[in-house]
C-alpha cells in the first residue's frame, strides 16, 4: 500500500500541474482574443493606432502586437509565449496567437 502511495502522488501532482497550465492556457488565450478584437475594431473605426496599439499592449502586457494593413481591412496578430508553471519544466513553452481582421467602416 505504501508503494501506490508513494507512485500515486506525483502522478497526481502531475495531472494538478497539467491542468492548472491549461486553464493558464485558455485564459491567456482569452484575454489575447479580447485584446485583438478590440484593437481591430478601432482601428477599423479609424482611431489613431498609436492609442488602440497602446491600448492593447496595456491589455496583455506580454504579448506583442502587429496590424496588417490590408487595403478594405485590418487585422491585428497578438503573440504571446507561455512558459510552463514549473521550474522542472522550465524549457517547455506554448506560443500564442491571435489574429483578428475586421473591414473598414466607411467615412
Amino acid at each position: 500500500m505504501l508503494l501506490e502511495t508513494a507512485l500515486a502522488i506525483p502522478l497526481l501532482v502531475a495531472v494538478a500541474v497539467a491542468l492548472v497550465w491549461a486553464i493558464s492556457l485558455t485564459a491567456t488565450s482569452l484575454a489575447l482574443g479580447d485584446a485583438a478584437r478590440s484593437a481591430a475594431r478601432d482601428l477599423a473605426r479609424g482611431e489613431p493606432s498609436g492609442q488602440v496599439l497602446g491600448r492593447a499592449q496595456a491589455a496583455v502586457p506580454a504579448a506583442s502586437v502587429r496590424v496588417a494593413d490590408a487595403g478594405e481591412s485590418v487585422a491585428v496578430v497578438i503573440t504571446q509565449d507561455v512558459s510552463a508553471p514549473v521550474p522542472i519544466l522550465r524549457g517547455i513553452s506554448v506560443t500564442l496567437s491571435q489574429r483578428v481582421a475586421i473591414p473598414r467602416e466607411c467615412s
